[in-house]
């Protein structure tokens, strides 16, 4: 299993793109090609026709999503009832404030969308839980730079996004307000003065802290020209077109848990990782009950937990997580059709459970069945390494290929000139100064200090034939060290202040050189136009000179 070489750029503007932007068309269109015949049997449903399904039901939610929130719905090519006839670019991530090297996807996908006569889809990844609440915001603290948390909402645990509603609405609505002070003298025309109002307007239309992140940020996308499709993925998992995939999945659970587990051990051992929870954990056994790749929850017990199964003679028993109770009894079996367990799986929602996709199976769907490409940032690419390897063994097909994308975009903040090497030259002057202080020390000697400096050079100069003599030595020199420090005091002064100096510098340069700050955080004016430069990029089909990233 080999690994490609994937690294954010290092530089401002820095751009990693694989494949690189002319050969992307080819990609988009050798996919296209391929998947319009691949025929795999999804429990009595084609692909080919699964595939058609998936993506008509998948581009309607998608329009009703939009105009249920007062979004513009981007025209599709095709007649209404085929509304994705052209090549359907799919991205997505979760409803976070993100950087750009994140966001530079959207843009990506929807100049791929118009260069390919297709259209664009981001998908809200909802099933996923929040890392957190806050983000880091840079001010200046005299000539430094810091850095400190600001709150959006409060903390409410191991919730995913989909039933995370805001807990704290003077918070989320105060937080552009305890934002924009730090950023005085930093930065601007911060986006969050354009974006955070349109995430506050939407309380009362929804409770969702995701959503409303969501929805702020497509409605300044539309504003800037961008203009995708867009569906929470929760929405997409109750499709009948998804529940065809995930029958498909449970009833061939044995023969995918095996390929799942093995491609993973050999994953890991290619890697040398030994997290048994890196990159994914693998999929348990419990006697004849089989982990599947699917989260589960209850409505009001918001706490994800692992779909299981267990094939009885003429149905496949699922429950959740560790439950005694059977969850529902799907008429299926691995040689059966699944139409009636899709229809069984269709009443999940009714009774308040969420049936979702994990990592690995959500672009799995996505690339199989819904999209003509799928753009990933660098972990996602990193993970499907080893979901590539899974379908390759399970489908008994080679996957499409994907896009790997990530940009660099630093805040322009002022750069301290501090650099590593004058910091280890400090460092370097201080251990001296404690270890060779005589070095430091100029004639005419007071007679104190000639006498400790005679003592050392005598004591290093003695001959040392036993341990008891080496540890003597060694004694003499420090204690003659430790005299002569009084008198290279005011050099250790100077230069433990230039080493604090340095040091404060390097914390600040860094803070300056950092891509990982969110994008309502960056200037307006830089941000647009730099997402609007790689937009282009992918609009022309001529090779670039440069290498990827």
């Amino acid at each position: 299993m080999t690994a490609r070489r994937l690294r954010a750029p290092a530089a401002d503007g820095g751009l990693l793109v694989d494949p690189l932007p002319g050969a992307v068309g080819q990609q988009v269109a050798a996919n296209a090609a391929r998947l319009a015949v691949w025929d795999h049997d999804f429990q009595g449903r084609r692909a080919r026709w699964l595939r058609e399904q998936v993506r008509r039901e998948v581009v309607g939610l998608a329009g009703s999503f939009l105009r249920r929130h007062g979004l513009d719905v981007p025209q599709t090519l095709g007649e209404p009832s085929h509304p994705g006839a052209g090549p359907l670019i799919v991205t997505g991530h979760q409803p976070e404030l993100f950087h750009p090297g994140v966001w530079v996807k959207n843009f990506a996908a929807a100049a791929l969308g118009t260069a390919s006569g297709g259209s664009a889809l981001n998908l809200i990844v909802d099933n996923d839980l929040p890392k957190e609440t806050s983000i880091r915001v840079p001010s200046r603290q005299g000539a430094d730079l810091r850095t400190e948390r600001i709150d959006f909402d409060r903390w409410q645990g191991d919730v995913p996004y989909e039933d995370w509603d805001v807990g704290d609405e003077s918070l989320f609505a105060s937080f552009a307000d305890r934002v924009r002070p730090k950023l005085e003298g930093v930065v601007a025309d911060p986006v969050l003065e354009d974006y955070w109002p349109r995430a506050v307007r939407r309380r009362g239309e929804v409770n969702s802290l995701g959503l409303r992140l969501a929805l702020a940020r497509r409605e300044l996308e539309a504003s800037w020209g961008v203009s995708n499709l867009e569906v929470p993925l929760s929405a997409v998992c109750q499709t009948e077109g998804f529940l065809w995939f995930a029958a498909h999945l449970l009833a061939q659970l044995p023969r995918y848990q095996e390929v799942h587990n093995r491609c993973l051990a050999e994953y890991r051992a290619a890697h040398g990782i030994r997290s048994r929870h890196h990159p994914v954990a693998g999929l348990a056994r419990q006697g004849e009950w089989l982990e599947a790749p699917f989260w589960v929850w209850r409505a009001g017990q918001p706490r994800r937990r692992g779909l299981w199964a267990r094939q009885r003679p003429r149905v496949l028993e699922l429950r959740i997580g560790d439950e005694d109770q059977v969850l529902v009894e799907l008429p299926l079996t691995a040689d059966g059709e699944a139409c009636c367990a899709v229809e069984r799986l269709r009443e999940l929602p009714a009774q308040s459970v969420r049936l979702r996709t994990r990592a690995l199976t959500t672009t799995l769907f996505c690339r199989f069945l819904l999209g003509d490409l799928f753009i990933h940032g660098i972990g996602g690419a990193k993970y499907d390494e080893l979901g590539d390897e899974i379908a390759r063994r399970y489908f008994g097909w080679e996957p499409p290929g994907f896009l790997t994308l990530s940009l660099t975009l630093w805040l322009n903040l002022p750069a301290d000139p501090a650099t590593p090497a004058e910091l280890a030259l400090v460092n370097r002057r201080l251990r001296d100064l404690t270890f060779n202080p005589q070095r430091w020390l100029s004639e005419p000697f007071p007679d104190a200090v000639r006498n400790w400096i005679s003592a050392r050079r005598q004591a290093i100069a003695a001959p040392v034939t036993s341990r008891r003599q080496r540890i003597a030595r060694r004694r003499i020199i420090r204690r003659c060290n430790e005299a002569l420090q009084p008198w290279v005091e005011g050099m250790r002064a100077e230069w433990t202040a230039r080493q604090a100096r340095l040091q404060a510098g390097l914390r600040s340069h860094r803070l300056a050189r950092n891509r990982e700050f969110a994008f309502v955080l960056h200037s307006t004016s830089r941000l647009r136009q730099t997402l609007r430069d790689v937009a282009n990029r992918f609009h022309s089909t001529d090779p670039p000179a440069a290498a990827p990233g």
